[in-house]
Parts: structure tokens; sequence; C-alpha cells
């Protein structure tokens, strides 16, 4: 009895022990590793958001809105307040008045004749000379407000070269915005195609675990030689080495995706899209020389030929008259009182010299206007062989994406074929491997080339504003 209690406190120990142990595992299995998962939208909202480049752009804006504000103020009266004190050394004025003479008139000519003759009689005894000094220091100080009535057209035309200028810079903006979507589209199918490579060396993996395990029976039961195990051996360490090379490939393809869209590096980063089917590229196809007037670059042509010719016009505004009102008031104590006054006034500027210089300037500016339409032409042209390339490269990318889907195919039904005669004798181990080396190869260049179908379609829809 007391034998067998012992034995049962024993095995209830050990079930108390095998519990816990259980009860441990299904915890630690139970704690999942917080995986994150990104679509190619989410990361392309990512990267607007968070991007240096499109940052700038749009601070760019801003500061084009704000050079349109302050060309909107010269609308409004100029004014200013101007004061100043002085103090001198000896008084500014200093002069003596002599005597005087009789050459007054008091509109009678009796009373005129009446003083003519008491200066004449009495005034040879008057000293009527004096000294006067005066403007020793002082404190002079106004406001004056200037209102331009017409000064040739310059305020009207540059306030709409600055909204040109917002123009520029909302646009610019949405050009990083094309670049950075791009680039995100790149760095995502790069990571998309090194997965789909692992899982290439994954698949080839479990066949030639399957091989090396034949291999050794079949080496001891003496019907092969060591050489061929020695052969899957050698493929199992070249898979191994692709594998480690593919991994780091993928963690530096992550780190740069994430850093371009403004996240953490994340290792557990999951990429939820996948490529799939890929479509076929005639449904994208437009007509270019419709196209080619959405592009951004054909509207900053427009803004720089439009920029120059506002230009022209404030060059012969400067060469125009300029009228102005203006209204102001002052104050001084230059008189030892301190005395205000008011006034109001206008005035006409004519340039006359200056049409001689700004002569020279206007042709100069007339050979700016005409390089403008010049470059946009050549522009156009240039833009529109761009358009037909990138379709070039989109429609020759499409084909070899057929060509490689039937080559995986093909390679996929020779590597059957290939493990049936192996498996009834009638190839070598060699010839096996072979046909695996050639399916894992036409899987990797199928995936590199749907991922430069995805891009060039990118370029190609870009380049269309589609």
């Amino acid at each position: 009895m007391k034998r067998l209690t012992a034995i049962l406190s024993a095995l209830l120990f050990s079930l108390t022990l095998l519990a816990q142990n259980e009860f441990t595992t299904t915890a630690t299995d139970k704690t999942e590793v917080a995986v994150q998962y990104l679509s190619l939208d989410e990361c392309k909202r990512l990267a607007i958001e968070n991007n240096a480049k499109i940052k700038n752009a749009e601070l760019d804006i801003e500061a084009a809105e704000l050079t349109k504000k302050g060309a909107f103020t010269k609308y409004f009266p100029q004014v200013s307040i101007k004061g100043g004190a002085f103090k001198a050394t000896d008084p500014l004025l200093d002069m003596e008045i002599g005597k005087g003479n009789a050459n007054v008139d008091f509109g009678n000519l009796a009373m005129n004749n009446v003083f003519t003759t008491l200066y004449n009689v009495y005034g040879p005894y008057i000293d009527a000379s004096a000294n006067v000094k005066g403007l020793d220091d002082g404190i002079v100080g106004g406001v004056m407000a200037v209102q331009p009535v017409f000064v040739g057209g310059r305020i009207v035309n540059g306030n709409k070269l600055a909204g040109l200028g917002v123009e520029a810079a909302k646009l610019q903006t949405e050009i990083a915005r094309d670049e950075t979507d791009l680039k995100t589209v790149e760095l995502y199918w790069t990571i998309i195609s090194l997965q789909e490579k692992k899982k290439i060396i994954a698949s080839a993996n479990q066949l030639l675990d399957t091989l090396y395990r034949d291999a050794s029976g079949a080496v001891e039961a003496g019907i092969i030689h060591r050489n061929d195990m020695l052969k899957v051996t050698l493929k199992q360490s070249e898979m191994k080495s692709n594998e480690m090379k593919l991994n780091n490939g993928i963690r530096l393809a992550k780190s740069a995706l994430c850093q371009h869209i403004g996240i953490p590096y994340d290792e557990n980063l999951v990429l939820s899209d996948s490529i799939g089917e890929i479509p076929n590229p005639s449904i994208y196809h437009v007509d270019h020389a419709e196209a080619v007037k959405g592009r951004i670059e054909y509207q900053l042509l427009d803004l720089s030929t439009d920029a120059e010719r506002l230009k022209k016009k404030m060059l012969v505004g400067e060469v125009l008259p300029q009228i102005a009102v203006g209204a102001g008031y002052t104050c001084n104590t230059l008189m030892d009182k301190f005395k205000t006054n008011g006034l109001v006034f206008a005035t006409l500027s004519i340039p006359i010299s200056d049409w001689w210089e700004k002569s020279y300037d206007l042709k100069k500016q007339e050979l700016n206007c005409t390089k403008a339409e010049n470059q946009r032409r050549d522009l156009d042209e240039q833009m529109l062989l761009q358009m037909q390339m990138a379709w070039n490269d989109l429609s020759e990318a499409y084909s070899q994406v057929m060509l490689s889907q039937q080559t995986a195919e093909t390679a996929t039904e020779n590597l059957n074929l290939s493990t049936d005669n192996y498996n009834a004798g009638m190839i070598s181990m060699s010839e096996l491997l072979e046909a695996q080396t050639l399916l894992q190869q036409a899987h990797s260049q199928l995936a590199d080339d749907k991922v430069d179908y995805m891009k060039k379609l990118t370029k190609y829809k870009q380049l269309t504003r589609q």
C-alpha cells in the first residue's frame, strides 16, 4: 500500500509538471508578434505625407503665396513716418540786417508822401540794423501717405506675375508627388519580387530535401554512388547561400522603403499586395497628342511663356509716366516753438533719358519671349517622343512577361516529367537537378519581368496623366 501510494504520488507530480509545461507552451505559442501590413496605396499615402521633397515643395507654395500677398499690398498707399533731431555748435542761421529804406507803398499817394518826408528828415538818426541768429537745435517729424495712381501697369502685372509663381509652385509639387509615387512603386514591387524568389527557393529546398533522403537510402542500398548525393548536398548549400543573399536584400529593400515613406524600420513588415495577373497594356493606351496637353510640364511651359510676357510689360511700365497723390502732416521746433502743418500734393514723373537704356532691355526681353516659345515647341515634341518611348517599353515588357510565363510553364512540365523519369530510373539525378535549376531560373525571371512591367506601367500612366 505504501509503495502504491508513492507511485501514485509520483505519477500525480509528473502529471502536474506536464500540465504546467503544456500551459506554458500554450501561452508561449499564443504570444504573437505584432505584424504591420502595408498595401501599395498605403505606402503611397505615407510617402506623400512624410517625404522631405514633397514637404519642401509645399513650403515653396507657402512662400509663393506670401510673395503674392506682398505684391497685393502695392495697391494701397505707402505710409511712412519720419523724424529727426539736431544740435549745432553754432546757429545755422546767422545774418546781419542793414538799414532799411523808404521804399514802402501804402496804396495811398498822400500817405506815401508823408512817410517819405519823415524818413528823409529822421531816417539818418534811426539805427535799423539787426543781427539775426537761430536754428541751433530742433526736432522735426511727420507722417506721409502716398497713393500710386498710375505706375505704368507695374502693380497689376506684378500681381499677375506673383500669381503665376503660386501656380508654378503647385505644379512643381505635383511633379514631386509623381516622382515620389514612382519611387514608391519601384521599391514596393522590388520587395515583392525578392519575396517571390524566396518562395521559389523554399520550394526548391523541399525538392532537394526529398532528393537527399532518397539519395541517402539509395547510397546505403548501393544503388547510386555517393557522388550523386554530394551533388544534392552542393545544390542545398547553393540554395542556402542564395536564400541568405535574398534575406539580406529584402532587409535592405524594406529599410529603403521605410525610409522613403517616413516610418521606422520594422523587420516584421509585410507587404499585402501581390502582382498576380498582368493586365494587357492596350486598355491604358491614349492619344498622346491630346495627353500631352494635360502634362504638368506642358502647363509649366505655358506659365513660363506668360511670365516672360509679363516681364516685358513691366519693363514698358518703367518708361511710362507715373502719377501719385499724397498727404502729409509735419511738426517741428525749429524756431523755438512747436509748430505743425499739413499738406496734400500730387506728383507726375515722366522718364525721358531712361527710354534709351530701356529700349535695349525691351529688345532683350523680346528675345527671352521668343526663346520661351521655341523651348515650349521643342519640349512639346520631346514629351510626345517620351510618351511614345514609354508605350514601346510597356508593350515590350508585356511581351516579355508573356514569354516568361510560357517558359515557366514549360519548365514546370519539364520538371514534372524529369521527376517521373527519375523515379522510373530513366534519367540521372544530375538531369533532375538541372531541370529543377531551370524551373527556378524561369520563375525568377518571370518575377523580375512582372515587376519591370508594373514599374513601366506606372511610368506610362503618369506621363499620360492617368
